[in-house]
């Protein structure tokens, strides 16, 4: 069963997939979410020293953050359909 929030196409794209095969993919996401968060974080240090989020007009060390921080949560959709999928977080 799927929820709202799953990526049909990735429903789709497994829907034959051994559990083995989605797995692997599973925790191949996990890792590579770890590292997205890592770097939205560090770009976000970067671009805000103090913490504060407040910039009129943004420098380009904060638009980083900002597309790394998109790509983080875009993945990490893709990461929750695979682990309902799944049916269980695997561990890592």
């Amino acid at each position: 069963m799927t929820s709202d929030i799953d990526l049909r196409p990735i429903v789709g794209l497994l829907s034959n997939e051994s559990e083995h095969v989605i797995e692997g993919l599973t925790v191949d996401a996990i890792k590579k979410h770890r590292t997205l968060v890592d770097r939205a974080e560090r770009l976000f240090r970067i671009a805000h020293p103090d913490g504060l989020l407040v910039d009129k007009h943004p420098s380009d060390a904060h638009v980083a953050y900002l597309e790394a921080t998109i790509e983080m949560h875009a993945q990490m959709c893709a990461l929750t359909t695979l682990i309902n999928i799944l049916g269980r977080t695997p561990e890592v």
